[in-house]
């Protein structure tokens, strides 16, 4: 299939927006927004062979690891590529901060990701993610001082800008 076509164009951007759209819901904890990202099929494993099937018990994982601690989760420069008019693959160079009870982390790696389109929107079928480094940040803790926005500040003030609620 050529990338280089209107069309490709046109789905790269639908991509892009639903990969933004994961990085925001995830950090700002809408999990019923964010759980319509991914197809009911939808299979994530990481590369320390953790796999997990379904989207439903995808999202509770996640929920119940992270949905009281403070995250970032930041993609850069993907390389995408349109298998079909409606599936693609792509790969995403990651970082994330999660700071847990036990202590803070950041890790560095890459989204190894498809997509299928449906219903005119393009959604996650498929997620590996390798992690080239993590480092413990408790280190970096003495003597600074960590503010997070409350996430109903976030929320309102995405809501509040026309076409992005």
């Amino acid at each position: 299939m050529r990338n280089d076509t209107v069309e490709a164009l046109i789905a790269f951007e639908g991509i892009r927006r639903t990969k933004a759209r994961y990085q925001y819901l995830l950090d700002t904890k809408q999990w019923d927004e964010w759980a319509s990202l991914f197809t009911e099929d939808f299979r994530w494993e990481t590369q320390g062979g953790v796999v997990v099937e379904g989207r439903e018990k995808f999202v509770e994982m996640t929920r119940t690891y992270i949905d009281k601690v403070s995250t970032v989760h930041q993609v850069h420069a993907p390389v995408l590529d349109l298998l079909s008019p409606t599936t693609a693959s792509g790969i995403w160079p990651m970082f994330d901060y999660v700071e847990l009870e036990e202590g803070a982390a950041q890790g560095y790696g890459y989204y190894h990701e498809t997509y299928r389109l449906e219903g005119g929107e393009w959604k996650l079928t498929t997620q590996f993610l390798s992690r080239i480094r993590m480092d413990n940040v408790e280190a970096l803790r003495a003597g600074t001082e960590v503010v997070f926005s409350p996430l109903d500040v976030m929320i309102a003030a995405t809501r509040a800008l026309p076409g992005l609620a």
